[in-house]
């Protein structure tokens, strides 16, 4: 059953994903440098790992997934003066793919001392912060909740940087557990969480085609400031 008030691209894509095998939750993620005489686009594979939901605003998801803070893609966001991405979801089970356009938050350790984040702006993040909602608590939360493998990712050397030998990467750790679990390490632990950052992004516009129809479809979804109507759709030849 569709959520009330809930976004139409948000209930298929939620109802995609679940029908999909294999890998859930696999999108990419596009960005750009902003270099007006070099500009280059570059994408990579994200896991979305939440939805982000406030009560009061069902119909303006967040969709959160984590990176480490020292890849270049923080840098490329945060070149990009309104801070958008885009988010592409290939649904193999439904033939259907989803082009999520927004505006990218970032939350990494506020520990950090010369590595920001980015802000989230608007009315989401606001009533978020009217409840007193703290994204450090989140990112503990996700961090976390990934298994010890993944946490090791974050317990290595600056990604993108170069190696002398492939055999360089035997000496890093394999699994970071978490407090309470076997072979538990403070240091790795601390290290690969420092590292660990949140990415939200916050849609403002949906390219939706369904090619499991025929004809095929194909609608855009345009994100509004009325309360009245959240989301303009239109009809796109697909």
């Amino acid at each position: 059953m569709m959520a009330a008030g809930s976004a139409r691209w948000h209930n298929a894509l939620k109802l995609a994903l679940q029908k999909e095998e294999g890998m859930k939750n696999v999108f990419q993620l596009a960005t750009a440098t902003t270099d007006a005489n070099n500009a280059t686009p570059y994408v990579r594979s994200h896991i979305l790992r939440d939805h982000i939901i406030h009560p009061s605003l069902p119909s303006l998801p967040l969709l959160l997934t984590s990176t480490d803070i020292r890849t270049p893609k923080v840098t490329q966001i945060k070149s990009n003066p309104n801070h958008r991405v885009e988010a592409h979801f290939w649904i193999q089970a439904t033939n259907e793919e989803f082009r999520v356009s927004g505006r990218a938050a970032i939350y990494p350790s506020p520990g950090l001392k010369e590595t920001k984040g980015i802000e989230g702006v608007g009315e989401v993040y606001d009533a978020f912060r009217s409840q007193g909602w703290d994204w450090e608590d989140e990112r503990r939360k996700q961090f976390d909740s990934v298994g010890a493998h993944m946490r090791a990712s974050w317990c290595r050397p600056v990604p993108g940087s170069p190696m002398d030998s492939y055999s360089d990467a035997e000496k890093w750790p394999v699994k970071v557990a978490k407090p309470g679990e076997d072979g538990y390490d403070a240091k790795n632990y601390e290290e690969a969480r420092g590292n660990f950052a949140l990415i939200l992004i916050d849609p403002v516009e949906v390219d939706y085609v369904e090619l499991g129809v025929m004809p095929n479809r194909r609608t855009k979804f345009v994100k509004q400031e009325s309360n009245n109507e959240r989301w303009k759709e239109v009809i796109l030849v697909p």
